[in-house]
């Protein structure tokens, strides 16, 4: 007999591509590339998105954009969001992580108690912790006042100074769980033998962990920093429950401000302009970090 024929990798046909990729292209493209597509287009025209015809204005909305002072306080506010995601979130849930991984199944009920507030409504830990943040009736400020520290008893999120502060380290407390999980399926992931072989060879405790788990890991964090940084500049849901963007835009964010322009002040066009900018942000941002992410992983 001859020899058989090597046989070639699976070629799916032009019908069957149609039959499972059809429908989630026709998906995308109703619900997120058009979209998209008619943001951009009805940037171009002043209209309140009740009456019938639109008018073009060219670059009218872009040009007010640039000098709206409340529109760059929204970039400034999701920057500072992004800082104390990166700053709070990364050091706390990595280190928790490590703990629970490390005390393995006696941590066990940790590992669910830790994981509560991401189960949680946002709208739901918007509405409850309003009342913690509180002025005169808040847990926190009764605290402070209990122990005789009323100098530290502030305004939480009526002082356009601090709001945006509070309001950030809620959202970096609410996501820390979501971030436990993944770095300790990134930890779990790691191979019992390449332990064992490292603390053969001296490599134990702090060195173990700055050795040989993070760098193990460190796929995982960088695909934590890239999803802190995409949710963090359009963010909405815990920033409007609690504050509706204020005091005075101390917390609006560019999602906040574009749902008042667009949904409250009736300037769809304007708002299309707004969302445009957080299109382009955002879509910058990600590509920016793939690069670094990649030229990263190529160097090393």
């Amino acid at each position: 007999m001859g020899m058989s024929k090597r046989l070639d990798p699976f070629k799916p046909k032009l019908p069957t591509l149609i039959i499972f990729l059809g429908p989630t292209v026709v998906l995308l493209s109703v619900f997120l590339i058009w979209p998209i597509i008619d943001s951009f287009r009805l940037s171009f025209y002043d209209w309140s998105g009740l009456n019938v015809k639109p008018k073009l204005i060219g670059f009218g909305n872009w040009e007010e954009m640039l000098k709206d002072k409340n529109f760059w306080l929204g970039v400034r506010n999701g920057f500072i969001l992004l800082v104390m995601s990166i700053g709070i979130q990364i050091p706390f849930s990595l280190g928790l992580a490590l703990l629970l991984y490390r005390g393995g199944e006696r941590f066990r009920i940790f590992k669910f108690s830790y994981f509560f507030p991401f189960l949680m409504s946002s709208v739901a830990v918007g509405i409850l912790f309003r009342q913690v943040f509180d002025l005169n009736f808040g847990l926190i400020n009764s605290i402070l006042n209990s122990a005789n520290l009323e100098a530290l008893a502030l305004d939480w999120i009526g002082d356009p100074k601090i709001a945006i502060y509070s309001v950030s380290a809620l959202v970096c407390w609410q996501y820390i769980p979501f971030y436990i999980l993944l770095f300790l399926a990134a930890l779990n992931g790691i191979s019992s033998e390449v332990e064992e072989a490292a603390a053969i060879d001296g490599a134990e405790n702090w060195k173990l962990i700055r050795q040989i788990q993070i760098p193990l890991i460190r796929g995982s964090i960088l695909t934590a920093i890239t999803l802190m940084v995409i949710g963090s500049l359009k963010y909405f849901d815990l920033m409007w429950v609690m504050t509706g963007g204020g005091p005075l835009f101390s917390t609006s964010t560019m999602a906040t401000y574009l749902y008042q322009v667009a949904f409250k002040s009736y300037r769809v066009g304007y708002g299309s302009t707004i969302a445009s900018a957080l299109f382009i942000v955002v879509f910058t941002m990600a590509i920016l970090i793939n690069f670094l992410t990649r030229r990263n992983r190529t160097e090393n």
